[in-house]
């Protein structure tokens, strides 16, 4: 089977309710911001630790305090969620609680997910100022050769940032230097890739990127920690890029992918690691947005070739006919990140049945949810893997928007 049934249940019969999103968004947004202090910011949830281990002050955006102020920064500004918590002031502390937590954890500076890229971008949307702009630039360009070549450490993810700086100032003399940046970027990730055969077309020399983490090296293929999550600043930023680097990237990316996609008649999936067999891993059906098809999807639906979105629907149609997933709700490993595939799908395609079906796992994830947080007596604050990104989601499924949180937009 291409889906492990046992990390999927059944789709609630819950009929899609804008009435019940936007309840369910206010909610997740009441219960988030009554557990705001002041010192520890949202110490991590129990179910975001290790057992014995002590809540403590997480800034980052992946899973810290920079991505739910975000979180309820858009749902503020979209006008989903109203409340008192003064988020601009919990901006301006952040710096001090980054550079802290980075220091006593021996994490990588630079990281837009997991580091003080994200940080610094809060803080420059609010500030505008030129030193937080240039300490930005900094780290983004001192992040280019890092080893990681995923988006969670490495250059595809500060170089997210770097567009979201280029967008900023768009039209000014400051966008040039972010435009310079991105373009670098972009070269050097190209010559980053290497060719590779896989097992089971050992005739067809494709392309990819190996990511230096956590102590091994690995051939992911996916959204998290590899290919897909490399494009994606490709595609993402097209309208800045030559149309021939653009569709070099396109190409590579259609063969890779046929290589190593698993088939079954109109389903396609493809393993977290490139050639499982050839590296001694069992193989893995996972079917989320940092592992499999879903977030395969979120990533590469901007691409302008006709081949490669064929293939996304048919990964569409896989998380369908899976269904929701059995862990609880996020973006990153949920059924709402599994939703937001839908989205993607719906916009490339115009076809109403994704909005509904997305629509229809929101109902799913909102229930999912209301369970855990019945069970913990509170919600887990985080953008990534928590209800924040939940409450984004469900504002998106109420208005159609595919954008990612902190990706497509900032």
């Amino acid at each position: 089977m291409l889906h492990d049934p046992a990390r999927h249940e059944a789709l609630s019969s819950a009929p899609w309710s804008e009435a019940a999103a936007r309840a369910a968004i206010q909610t997740i947004a009441d219960d988030i911001c009554a557990q705001f202090d002041t010192q520890s910011l949202w110490p991590s949830h129990p179910r975001e630790r290790e057992e014995g281990d002590k809540p403590v002050p997480q800034p980052m955006l992946y899973n810290g305090a920079a991505g739910v102020v975000w979180a309820l920064q858009r749902l503020r500004d979209q006008g989903m969620a109203r409340f008192d918590l003064e988020l601009e002031t919990i901006v301006a502390g952040l710096d001090a609680h980054s550079r802290h937590w980075i220091t006593a954890h021996e994490s990588e500076w630079p990281s837009y997910f997991l580091g003080h890229s994200a940080v610094l971008l809060l803080q420059w949307r609010e500030s505008r100022s030129p030193a937080v702009a240039d300490e930005l630039f900094a780290l983004v360009e001192s992040n280019l050769e890092n080893k990681a070549l995923e988006a969670l450490w490495g250059s595809p993810g500060t170089l997210v940032a770097a567009l979201h700086m280029l967008e900023a100032n768009e039209g000014t003399a400051e966008a040039r230097r972010w435009h310079a940046l991105f373009r670098r970027g972009v070269d050097l990730l190209w010559a980053q890739m290497v060719p590779v055969r896989h097992s089971a077309h050992p005739d067809r020399e494709v392309w990819i990127w190996k990511q230096d983490l956590y102590g091994k090296i690995s051939q992911y293929m996916g959204a998290g920690h590899g290919f897909a999550g490399n494009v994606f600043p490709v595609l993402r930023g097209a309208r800045w890029l030559d149309d021939s680097v653009v569709a070099a990237f396109e190409a590579r990316t259609i063969e890779t992918l046929e290589v190593c996609a698993k088939r079954e008649p109109g389903l396609m999936h493809w393993d977290p690691q490139f050639d499982p067999v050839s590296m001694g891993y069992p193989p893995r059906p996972m079917l989320q947005d940092c592992h499999g098809a879903p977030g395969i999807i979120c990533r590469l639906a901007g691409t302008r070739s006709a081949p490669l979105r064929a293939m996304l629907i048919e990964g569409g149609e896989l998380v369908w006919q899976a269904g929701p997933l059995v862990k609880r709700p996020g973006l990153c490993h949920g059924t709402d990140g599994n939703g937001f595939a839908f989205l993607k799908l719906h916009a490339m395609t115009g076809d109403e049945l994704w909005l509904a079906r997305a629509r229809a796992f929101a109902m799913h994830a909102a229930q999912q949810s209301d369970a855990l947080a019945a069970q913990y007596g509170r919600r887990v604050p985080s953008l990534w893997t928590g209800d924040p990104g939940l409450a984004i989601y469900l504002a998106a499924c109420i208005t159609g928007d595919p954008a990612l949180p902190t990706l497509d937009v900032f």
